[in-house]
């Protein structure tokens, strides 16, 4: 066993990898049968986090394509292969999977570098009960025990408590759903029910999520795994009526601070704010990492927006904190989440990923207290909205609803 796993580490550290997502042409007869080492079909794959807990998820391999599954979320990867190891790589994310291929399956680690280096244990094995079974014994005899809204309260009885709502599906021992907090939302999360108990987990490049819980008593009792390290506890009791603080009201422009900034541009040059160019223009404005699996989300819509708005007078500027130190790094960054979601609206880098540094680089805004941050501005550049946090497609209605509210705000705006 030691010398397989210092061959591992050999090979994942010293091989150079190919990109299966390009030609075969001039690759050798072992790099061809290793980009397809991996057999075809549905995989159940696992990270290991503290108290012997499990983060399962679900992927598929088709020909020579990954996709990472998440209920109606499919995340496409590139694989690279270098003889006996192989890679996962996740879009716009710093963060892949490297592992070797074993008698039962798959052996490795997760790489999250943006997370100072995060690595988790990683195996995985085919699934035969298919994509929805993530945990071992789900059985549900009560078809819609968890279906419905919930509000909810993590960490209750601490400085750190905060209110969320939590969106739950349930079909027989299956169940999605995710929960909406007042700075965002816990993306696409899939699971199952055994008898009374809850299981749900994500796993999209960026963030590995664990909820447990136990109904008793039409109360939800659970705990909240995230990474290595991270746990909380939370309860949840039915509510259809609950809601949280209006997302509008969160952050407010200070009235005596000018809004202006100047940041360099991804695409070169200083771009500063206002200028000629965005002179009776309609202006959004959005605080963002690409680090952050809101803020894609965020990204993706903006990007239509744009596109079907640009020609009436729209602009759209993404100031965007990253996690690298050097310049040319946070650039490097910014562009991976343009090409992945492309958007062709500017972004400037505004600053590292903190919203501490966020608040001191924008003294305009009274807090910056989620990433992504969206200012809306009229064509006097009077600021009209600022939103906090986005509600994500794992959101379903609550989605569409916001989605449709900025359209009808920037139509409106448009038109004045």
């Amino acid at each position: 066993m030691n010398k397989l796993y210092a061959l591992f580490v050999c090979l994942t550290l010293i091989l150079s990898c190919s990109d299966q997502t390009q030609s075969h042409a001039g690759l050798s007869e072992d790099e061809k049968h290793c980009n397809f080492l991996i057999p075809q079909g549905q995989w159940l794959g696992k990270l290991s986090i503290k108290k012997n807990k499990k983060i399962p998820f679900n992927f598929e391999v088709n020909n020579d394509s990954v996709f990472i599954v998440n209920s109606e979320e499919r995340i496409g990867a590139k694989i690279c292969s270098c003889q006996d190891s192989m890679r996962i790589k996740i879009p716009v994310f710093d963060s892949e999977l490297r592992f070797i291929k074993t008698k039962i399956g798959l052996a490795g680690y997760w790489h999250n570098n943006t997370k100072t280096r995060l690595k988790l244990p990683f195996c995985a094995h085919l699934n035969k009960k298919g994509g929805k079974h993530r945990f071992n014994g789900a059985h549900s005899n009560n078809h819609n025990l968890y279906s419905g809204n919930w509000e909810t309260t993590f960490s209750k009885g601490t400085e750190n408590e905060y209110k969320s709502v939590a969106i739950f599906h349930q079909d027989k021992e299956h169940v999605t759903g995710t929960f909406i907090t007042e700075t965002g939302d816990y993306r696409f999360l899939q699971g199952n029910v055994y008898n009374d108990s809850i299981f749900l987990s994500c796993f999209d490049g960026a963030h590995a999520f664990l909820f447990e819980g136990r109904l008793v008593d039409n109360i939800i009792h659970g705990m909240f795994y995230s990474g290595l390290q991270w746990s909380e506890p939370w309860i949840s009791l039915k509510n259809d009526s609950f809601a949280l603080t209006n997302p509008y009201l969160i952050t407010q422009h200070v009235p005596r601070e000018r809004l202006e900034f100047s940041f360099p541009s991804v695409d070169g040059g200083i771009l500063s704010y206002p200028n000629k160019r965005f002179n009776n223009k309609v202006v959004i404005i959005q605080i963002l990492g690409s680090w952050c699996p809101n803020c894609v989300d965020e990204t993706k819509f903006f990007s239509t927006l744009y596109n079907q708005y640009q020609d009436r007078g729209l602009e759209i500027i993404g100031l965007a904190f990253e996690s690298p130190k050097k310049l040319i790094d946070k650039i490097a960054r910014v562009k991976d989440l343009k090409s992945h979601t492309g958007s062709k609206y500017e972004f400037l880098i505004a600053g590292s990923a903190s919203k501490k540094e966020a608040q001191k680089a924008l003294p305009f805004l009274n807090e910056i207290s989620s990433f992504p941050t969206t200012m809306f501005i009229d064509k006097k550049g009077a600021v009209r909205k600022i939103h906090t946090g986005f509600y994500g497609p794992g959101t379903g209605e609550h989605y569409v609803k916001y989605t449709a509210e900025v359209d009808a705000l920037v139509e409106a705006l448009l038109s004045e």
